[in-house]
């Protein structure tokens, strides 16, 4: 298994979105990973009301061509520009601890 490519999580301000990606197993020696994309309220907790998008990919983000509803599996539209990387989290799947570190 080879090593990973640095991903720093990614927040979207104006919507209040946190991206955030988890190792997801290596099928035929390809390391797979989730995205995950979470909403967080104005108290600066996860959305309880929002049901996470995500997707699976490889480590290089570019290979995510959409992301999926977890209520559904609906595919949903996100637009990537808007979604700034977060650098200095010590705790980078904690979609609070990175929303705190941008504010």
């Amino acid at each position: 298994m080879s090593d990973f490519k640095s991903f720093s999580p990614k927040a979207d301000k104006q919507r209040r979105l946190v991206m955030t990606r988890f190792h997801s197993g290596t099928s035929k020696d390809v390391n797979s990973f989730c995205y995950q994309i979470t909403r967080i309220t104005k108290l600066g907790t996860v959305d309880k009301k929002f049901k996470p998008l995500f997707a699976y990919g490889t480590d290089d983000f570019d290979s995510v061509k959409e992301f999926k509803h977890s209520g559904n599996g609906e595919t949903v539209k996100v637009f990537r520009k808007p979604f700034k990387s977060v650098f200095g989290v010590d705790e980078k799947n904690n979609p609070e601890k990175i929303w705190k570190k941008i504010k």
